[in-house]
């Protein structure tokens, strides 16, 4: 299995990108809480943020039939990896001009949910045109240990990322503005890092739609040929 090595970059791209979003996750309450000073609606920012997602599903989907799987790919990580520093220029009360950025980071953050299944289809294609046997479980249970693992990693980096800068949730009003810039910049800038580095990974993705019909093509025939013999 991981001498496929179209596997090998789509599940890392994956692994990086998710745990950027785990980053985030622990990271949502504090950023609203303690930059924004607007704890009581973070749900509803919340609740834009993931419609936001699921209704941009569609979206990377249609995408994908016009310019390929992995370039839409690409496109979701460049459009959350540019939009998220945004984050960093909001400060106390500025809690309505987070939504339009908001919008704009689950929009994009749609596109991990409709394409990376997707590409895996295609690289069990190929494993199964090599090998000669269809591994799609294996696939399919380490991609689930890949997503559990970014989660616990993503969630340790965000949390012991305040650890180090010393950031006093019980007693916030003791923070520095230091500590409170340390905050915004996990939040904001840290995931960026690992959305463009998960970007330039997927980059010259070697399926790309004409190489995947190809191996649709070789696969039939191999097993029109199996099938007849």
């Amino acid at each position: 299995m991981f001498s496929n090595k179209p596997f090998l970059r789509l599940i890392i791209a994956f692994m990086v990108s998710s745990t950027a979003l785990a980053i985030t996750t622990p990271l949502y309450l504090f950023f609203i809480t303690y930059v924004l000073h607007e704890d009581e609606k973070a749900i509803y920012m919340l609740t834009f943020f993931y419609l936001s997602n699921l209704s941009a599903v569609p979206f990377w989907v249609w995408l994908s039939t016009k310019i390929g799987k992995h370039r839409a790919y690409v496109g979701s990580f460049a459009l959350i990896g540019f939009a998220h520093p945004f984050y960093i220029f909001l400060g106390a009360g500025d809690f309505w001009y987070m939504l339009p950025i908001t919008l704009v980071t689950g929009f994009a953050a749609g596109g991990f949910a409709a394409l990376p299944n997707s590409m895996k289809a295609d690289v069990i294609d190929l494993d199964t045109l090599k090998i000669g046997e269809n591994r799609a479980a294996l696939f399919f249970s380490t991609y689930s240990f890949t997503a559990k693992l970014s989660g616990s990693l993503g969630g340790s980096l965000g949390l012991f990322g305040l650890a180090f800068i010393g950031f006093n949730s019980v007693n916030p009003e003791l923070n520095s503005p230091e500590q409170l810039f340390g905050l915004k910049f996990l939040f904001a800038m840290f995931p960026s890092i690992f959305y463009l580095s998960a970007c330039a990974i997927i980059w010259n993705y070697p399926i790309t739609e004409h190489r995947n019909r190809e191996i649709r093509k070789e696969l039939e025939e191999k097993n029109r040929v199996n099938s007849v013999t």
